[in-house]
């Protein structure tokens, strides 16, 4: 029987990759990368906010206060950095795309796997067999075959960026894997992204970059973006609680195929031979770290 956990990568990572090929037609609506992010994650402190209001009604004031005051655990703090991270990872990823190409920046971003791991090893001393390591650089191979990026474009200020995301994103996978153990993951999303609204809502109005200048299909693709991500968020924070970080950074490399799928579909796009070996290497990985989980069974529990 398959793990739920890796169920809840594939809804993740499919919600993630839609919004990709979605945000370029949002942008040919005239929507800013910038008002996208606003809506995202206004979206998501909106939704779970009602939805956690609606689930304890009269208790919400009091289930948040317990939710924050966990014996000897600084869990505000950590729900902070969730939601800094989060800020960071969407400005840091769509704002390079300024200075670099799109697929040198989606390659770097997806460097977050091997951040997860490292950050493991720091916080908790977790080390990775060397098989499930191997899968990890066979995943980022494939990646690198399929988007086959342009490295004659190397713009320190998109370099900075991205990686600046890709090390927020790593953040908020690990910081999840421990906030959904002491939080409900309503709460945790509804809070983690009100702190992230606030965040990237102080960097538009000091830069003057909002903008509400779209059209009505830029809007419905707004709205759908919106709701993909807090579907993606949801999937995400539970899946790091079943499967943990490292195994779930890992499976998330399947965004970018559902990303080349949607593109293929919904933009006419095409495959080339190049991408297509580069899938193949990138489903291989995911096979061998999927069995390799199964016969080692996590020497570590929940930090794997």
């Amino acid at each position: 029987m398959i793990n739920r956990g890796y169920l809840y990568v594939i809804v993740c990572a499919s919600s993630f990759g839609l919004i990709t090929t979605l945000a370029k037609l949002t942008y040919d609506e005239g929507a800013s990368p910038q008002t996208v992010v606003f809506f995202r994650i206004l979206a998501g402190s909106l939704l779970m906010g009602s939805w956690s209001a609606f689930s304890h009604r009269n208790k919400l004031s009091l289930v948040l206060n317990q939710s924050l005051n966990v014996a000897n655990i600084p869990v505000a703090i950590l729900v902070f950095v969730i939601g800094f991270c989060i800020a960071g990872m969407s400005l840091g990823y769509l704002g390079s795309v300024k200075y670099i190409p799109v697929s040198l920046s989606v390659l770097l971003f997806f460097t977050f796997p091997f951040w997860v791991l490292l950050f493991n090893f720091i916080i908790h001393g977790t080390v990775v067999s060397r098989i499930k390591l191997f899968a990890f650089g066979l995943a980022f191979s494939g990646l690198a075959i399929c988007l086959g990026p342009s490295w004659e474009v190397l713009d320190w200020r998109g370099i900075t960026l991205v990686l600046g995301g890709s090390l927020c994103s790593a953040g908020m996978i690990v910081g999840a894997t421990k906030a959904t153990k002491l939080i409900p993951t309503t709460d945790l999303v509804f809070l983690s992204n009100t702190i992230g609204v606030i965040i990237v809502g102080l960097i538009l109005y000091l830069t003057d970059s909002f903008s509400l200048n779209q059209t009505s299909w830029g809007w419905t693709g707004i709205a759908a973006i919106c709701i993909l991500f807090v579907i993606g968020q949801l999937s995400l924070f539970a899946a790091t609680k079943a499967i943990g970080s490292a195994q779930t950074s890992l499976m998330l490399n399947i965004e970018p195929l559902v990303s080349i799928a949607a593109a293929i579909l919904l933009l006419g796009e095409s495959l080339i031979l190049s991408q297509t070996l580069g899938v193949a290497v990138i489903l291989a990985a995911l096979l061998l770290a999927t069995n390799t989980s199964h016969r080692f069974n996590f020497s570590v529990k929940n930090n794997l």
